[in-house]
């Protein structure tokens, strides 16, 4: 039986697709006086992404990361910029201050807290996460936050588990369920150390089952234990 729910933060807990995009227009508005189209934003979600994916494959670094992926947005909005990292420190911050929460999200913490140890797993950089995850209404029912930055392993990598077993002091995976929505991190992270996954999002034979949201999963849970 699960003792503890590994969630995932962005596109789990938060709508980071909003997050990004509101973030992104006020960059670029206050950098370049530049109104992002929908087609803007699509565009760096998928660069964005890209980079991402590249670092759980250990391709490039975090450094890299947050270089690359505005150096290649900017040119291909054929704007010039002189210094990309500043773009990228000016848009953390702002990131920093932008919570979306999915509606259902807070009820259905509250909910899952009542029978379960409830912790946030997230590949994401350590002063963001947290800014972020004391300013969501659901912070008050999980017993911590384990940031890939902050631990210097990112998931996939079955050693993030090291950093998750010293908050629970519980080796044992089968205590543990691994929610999320990436299929290339969260779930094949829960796979790398052995634990059931739920994906959130399309149904998918990767992950032991799915759900289309946290409601869903909280619901289902809550059946399972009455």
């Amino acid at each position: 039986m699960y003792r503890y729910l590994l969630l995932d933060f962005d596109n789990t807990l938060l709508d980071f697709n909003e997050t990004e995009q509101i973030s992104l227009r006020k960059t670029f508005a206050t950098l370049f006086q530049k109104e992002l189209t929908a087609e803007d934003t699509a565009l760096y979600h998928r660069i964005n992404d890209g980079y991402w994916k590249r670092l759980e494959r250990k391709e490039v670094t975090r450094d890299q990361l947050k270089e690359g992926r505005f150096k290649d947005f900017i040119q291909a909005l054929g704007l010039t910029c002189d210094d990309v990292m500043h773009v990228n420190k000016v848009y953390m911050d702002i990131l920093a201050e932008t919570v979306v929460e999915y509606p259902e999200t807070e009820d259905a913490c509250r909910r899952l807290a009542e029978r379960y140890k409830l912790y946030v797993i997230t590949n994401g950089t350590t002063y963001i996460q947290k800014a972020r995850f004391a300013g969501a209404s659901f912070h008050k029912y999980m017993e911590g936050i384990v940031i890939s930055d902050e631990i210097g392993v990112d998931k996939p990598d079955p050693r993030f588990f090291e950093a998750v077993v010293q908050l629970t002091g519980d080796p044992d995976v089968r205590h543990y369920l691994v929610v999320g929505d990436s299929l290339s991190s969260d779930i094949r992270f829960g796979k790398n150390i052995g634990a059931d996954t739920c994906r959130i999002g399309e149904p998918t034979p990767e992950a032991d089952f799915s759900m289309p949201g946290m409601k869903a999963l909280a619901d289902y849970l809550t059946q399972k234990t009455e």
